[in-house]
């Protein structure tokens, strides 16, 4: 299992763009066949559009075989139930497996 933290991206983690670039900075040390967490310890605020960003890559990038760290963070709750309803593919699925533990 290969662990994400989100915090060596920044603690406010906003745009589409910046969720790319986190992604493009970090695929080359991750195993695509290999289970990967994301853990939101450290971060402040993470908008729709870079969580959005980020999990589409990756969850297409490694077939969903991603699980979200339970977290208290009130920005990623908020955040968390839009993306689960807004989609209807990988993201959604694990975005909602997510939803259920916390």
């Amino acid at each position: 299992m290969q662990t994400i933290s989100l915090k060596k991206f920044g603690n406010v983690l906003i745009s589409r763009p910046a969720g790319s670039e986190a992604f493009n900075a970090i695929r080359p040390g991750l195993d695509s066949n290999e289970p990967i967490e994301i853990d939101f310890d450290g971060v402040l605020t993470v908008t729709p559009s870079w969580l959005d960003e980020f999990l589409t890559q990756l969850t297409n990038w490694n077939g969903g075989k991603v699980d979200l760290l339970p977290t208290k963070n009130a920005s990623v709750l908020a955040t968390l139930p839009v993306l689960g309803e807004a989609r209807q593919d990988l993201v959604a699925e694990v975005v909602k497996r997510a939803l259920r533990r916390m």
